[in-house]
């Protein structure tokens, strides 16, 4: 019988780091942390103040002139180093995860688009400045998007992974991630991830989720208690 494990995890491995070319989770991760490099060089041990000033103006900006191109910033920027250091461990995770679901391009496309919507959402629910820094919103909206995916298009996967989202990732997700919401932001974590939601269940998954699907070891030795009870 034919190893398939090593298959699956190599290729977990080159979609997180290729050995050509760069992925969209690399590709995240390089443009927030030389974001965050550039300006902690430029600014030095200002760094946090100037960033509440610009944070301030952008607010100003979008309430007076409707300059909403100032959202698009914020989503790369992080107050310090700690809150950079936490969204880029939860940032490989959650783009790792969708690019493997749903492929590199529409990784991008959903970091940009939940990550907008999550900073406007932020807007409209605070009627204070500053604007809301951070990438959370982002990071929420690819969590979003992985999980209402996985919960639509659950009959492409096989019973070993259905079994390993829903006895040991949505329990994880449920533990470290939900409670995060109400931390910070609580704004923009919820339009985030919300937007996330809406956009898996239009998202097309990648074809090796087909493939992988389809091979199914474990189908014919255990019953899926959960197909049982879809048809129950």
């Amino acid at each position: 019988m034919t190893d398939r494990t090593g298959d699956i995890t190599g290729g977990v491995r080159e979609i997180l780091f290729p050995r050509k070319g760069i992925s969209s989770t690399e590709l995240l991760l390089a443009v927030n942390l030389t974001v965050a490099a550039v300006l902690i060089a430029a600014w030095g041990p200002e760094y946090r103040d100037s960033l509440y000033e610009h944070a301030v103006s952008w607010w100003h900006a979008v309430r007076e002139n409707g300059a909403y191109g100032w959202f698009a910033p914020t989503i790369f920027l992080h107050v310090g180093l700690g809150h950079l250091a936490s969204n880029m461990i939860a940032l490989v995770a959650a783009a790792g995860a969708a690019e493997f679901l749903v492929g590199g391009r529409w990784t991008l496309a959903a970091y940009l688009i939940t990550g907008l919507a999550g900073a406007w959402v932020s807007y409209a629910g605070h009627h204070a400045p500053p604007l809301s820094i951070g990438a959370s919103g982002a990071i929420f909206g690819l969590l979003g998007c992985t999980a209402s995916l996985i919960i639509r298009r659950r009959s492409l996967f096989n019973y070993a992974q259905r079994w390993k989202v829903w006895r040991v990732y949505v329990p994880l997700f449920l533990l470290l991630f939900v409670p995060a919401i109400v931390r910070a932001d609580l704004w923009g974590h919820a339009g985030g991830f919300t937007s996330g939601l809406l956009l898996g269940l239009w998202l097309p998954p990648h074809p090796r989720v087909r493939y992988l699907g389809a091979i199914d070891p474990l189908a014919e030795q255990e019953p899926d208690p959960l197909e049982e009870d879809e048809e129950e």
